[in-house]
């Protein structure tokens, strides 16, 4: 597959105000499933078992209702032919900086997850053997 003329000059900055393409469909299909899928992460972040489950499952509730809401917001702007905004670039933007904020979060997870179990549990096994 030649990737080569999405990212063409014409493809970025024009829009085309006759139809809407298929590629440009695929992009307000994402942003849905981003959103779907935030809410499937909210309903786990609310039933997680430790608060550092629930911390971690919401940073990507966080991440996926802002991309896809971006994303669901992109498609309207190239609905409705607005000039910047409903441009490829900003599309593709969206999904870039949401990449990069994925990577940061799976990082973030890696690198905390264990350590802030750990320290959950040392701090229940203390609570427990404290008088009340």
């Amino acid at each position: 597959m030649n990737l080569k003329p999405f990212f063409t000059s014409q493809y970025l900055f024009q829009i085309n105000p006759a139809f809407i393409a298929p590629s440009e469909k695929l992009f307000a299909l994402v942003g849905a499933v981003l959103v779907l899928l935030s809410i499937v992460f909210k309903i786990s972040a609310v039933l997680a078992p430790t608060p550092v489950d629930k911390k971690f499952r919401g940073k990507f509730f966080s991440l996926f209702l802002t991309i896809g809401l971006s994303e669901l917001f992109w498609y309207f702007c190239r609905y409705q032919n607005v000039k910047f905004f409903g441009s490829h670039f900003m599309a593709w933007l969206i999904v870039f900086i949401g990449l990069a904020w994925l990577v940061f979060v799976i990082v973030a997870i890696i690198k905390n997850y264990s350590k802030e179990k750990q320290v959950l549990e040392k701090e229940a096994l203390k609570l427990k053997y404290l008088p009340k």
